[in-house]
């Protein structure tokens, strides 16, 4: 009894092991990643984890009631008495993730608003008038010719003449007090930054026109975060990021992240400026810095795939990008690390939370869910709805800009650029070329005058006139399930041969406590002898009980061996 347990276990492991196999089989990247995460982060979502990959993993498995009960407490475990997580940037990934499910972080805002530092940047006042002109500036007379040159500037604390004579530099001393500017004749003033000793320059945009005699008004207000003597621009891009995303102010932070953003490549900081600006030079940069699917300018190519998907909307880079990301996912469903599969789950698929208290309504179809610059741009309103990922619900859409306006040309009928140099909607910022038929676009497609005889006709799909899009037929799916079967049958047959005397006994004892009716004695019966005379008795031999019971395994082995030889051929002809 003791071995067919142990067949019944081992036939039970091949059931379940094939079903474990056909449900994979079917499993989407996004489930099995999503199954990954779930087995890794265990009962307490990694309590003893950084902060960095609690924050991630609470935006990823923000969805599942349980597991996001679990990462918040283990997330607000990590919360000090001054209302941080650690670093700047510790900080801004928990207020983040806290955020997205509508946990109050107002505490942990006002500590990265305590570690905001004015910038190092220079800082300089454009007055541009079609006329010569006499200027007062906060207090400071400033003469301008024809050609737009300062010839006299009064003595100030403030301005001195700078770039060839034709801006004024403003002293550190005057960076957040008001510039008031009044001019007798019609002007435009408008303030201009820097880094310090490098040649590009950047203009604000906060230009402002008056007439005569009328004021302009500016205000330097430009800083960093740091919690030492000297910014910390990752600190400060994530914490930009989730100041937006709790709907506070940031263009007082735009200044020095654009500035510096030269120096930090490596820190994919056009992610986050697209995100705050929706600047089509931010977008560009993006796309055309994607190599094979993937985005790599750090040291780790899938945080910054992840933060590219968090970006970017849907594009044919995204559709790349999430092909790639098939191609390196792990046997377990996980890629690299908890910390990198949350952090991509949440950038590419990201799922509605549940929140804490009374849920947001959806923001869509009555708004549009955008990145807080879009909305910006459009000076529209962020209304209380939910959006995915980390856009805001918004009451317009945005504006939409011509191929012209974001720097590219559009490709006529027939033409198409390069995947790296597409923007959307046929726009393109290099050259366009002849394009490939949309039939053929799409694998085991093809343009013909007629389809052959494993083709099929596909309509929806375009080819040059006179040419039908032609595809091969699709192989019925295969089923797996009479090869599972053909499998433990062969091992049933395998164990029945290995344990066949052992099968023969029990075969034998099973068939004798069930066989029908009594058991009935039989015994010899003698002639009768003669009265008088005495006869010896006659005993036939018997045999012994061991040769009784050999006779009759032989015969049970007999017919076990024809039945047997009969399955053994029935499964060869399955098998065929």
């Amino acid at each position: 009894m003791k071995k067919a347990g142990v067949l019944i276990l081992l036939v039970s492991l091949i059931l379940v092991l094939s079903l474990m196999l056909a449900s994979a089989q079917n499993q989407t990247i996004e489930e099995k990643a999503y199954n990954c995460l779930k087995a890794k982060l265990g009962d307490d979502c990694g309590k003893s984890n950084s902060v960095e990959q609690l924050a991630f993993s609470l935006l990823a498995i923000s969805d599942n009631s349980a597991k996001q009960s679990q990462c918040k407490s283990s997330l607000l475990d990590k919360q000090k008495s001054d209302n941080s997580f650690g670093t700047i940037k510790e900080t801004s990934l928990a207020i983040i993730a806290l955020e997205y499910i509508n946990h109050n972080t107002d505490a942990s805002e006002n500590y990265l608003l305590e570690k905001k530092k004015i910038s190092n940047l220079e800082w300089y006042l454009e007055i541009d008038s079609s006329e010569a002109t006499q200027c007062e500036v906060s207090g400071t007379t400033v003469n301008i010719d024809v050609n737009k040159k300062i010839t006299s500037l009064s003595s100030t604390s403030c301005f001195t003449k700078a770039f060839g004579d034709y801006w004024l530099k403003i002293d550190n001393n005057c960076i957040e007090k008001d510039i008031e500017v009044s001019c007798d004749k019609s002007f435009i003033s408008t303030l201009i930054y820097k880094k310090s000793g490098s040649n590009v320059w950047h203009v604000t945009s906060d230009i402002q026109l008056a007439s005569a005699k009328e004021k302009t008004s500016h205000k330097i207000n430009s800083y960093c975060f740091s919690s030492t003597d000297s910014c910390d621009y990752e600190g400060s891009l994530w914490s930009a990021l989730a100041l937006q995303t709790t709907s506070n102010q940031i263009s007082e932070f735009l200044p020095y992240l654009i500035a510096f953003s030269e120096d930090n490549k490596n820190l994919f900081p056009e992610t986050f400026l697209y995100i705050m600006t929706n600047s089509e030079e931010y977008l560009n940069n993006i796309l055309t810095s994607q190599t094979y699917g993937y985005w790599k300018l750090g040291t780790n190519d899938y945080y910054d795939t992840a933060l590219a998907l968090l970006s970017i909307t849907s594009s044919n880079a995204e559709d790349a990008a999430k092909s790639w990301l098939e191609t390196k996912q792990g046997n377990d469903g996980c890629w690299n690390n908890i910390k990198d599969t949350a952090f991509l789950l949440w950038a590419a698929w990201p799922r509605t939370p549940i929140t804490t208290g009374q849920a947001k309504p959806d923001c869509t179809p009555t708004y549009y869910c955008v990145s807080q610059g879009q909305c910006d741009e459009a000076e529209g309103n962020v209304l209380d709805y939910s959006c995915l990922g980390i856009k805001v619900c918004c009451d317009k859409q945005g504006l939409q800009e011509t191929c012209l306006d974001k720097g590219g040309v559009e490709c006529l009928a027939g033409q198409e650029c390069s995947p790296a140099s597409a923007l959307e909607d046929g726009c393109c910022l290099g050259t366009c070329a002849s394009a490939t038929p949309e039939c053929e676009t799409y694998a085991n497609s093809a343009c013909r005058t007629s389809c052959l005889e494993d083709e099929e006709q596909q309509s929806l799909y375009a080819c040059p006139t006179g040419e039908t899009c032609c595809r091969k037929k699709a192989e019925e799916p295969r089923s797996y399930f009479w090869i599972i079967l053909l499998i433990i049958l062969i091992v049933l047959v395998a164990l029945a041969i290995i344990f066949r005397n052992k099968l023969r006994i029990l075969i034998f004892k099973f068939r004798n406590r069930f066989s029908k009716g009594p058991v009935q004695k039989t015994f010899p019966r003698f002639p009768p002898t003669a009265p008088g005379i005495l006869r010896p008795m006659i005993r036939r031999p018997m045999l012994p009980p061991a040769k009784t019971l050999a006779r009759t395994i032989k015969k049970v082995e007999t017919k076990a061996d024809k039945e047997l030889e009969e399955t053994m051929k029935k499964l060869k002809e399955m098998s065929k």
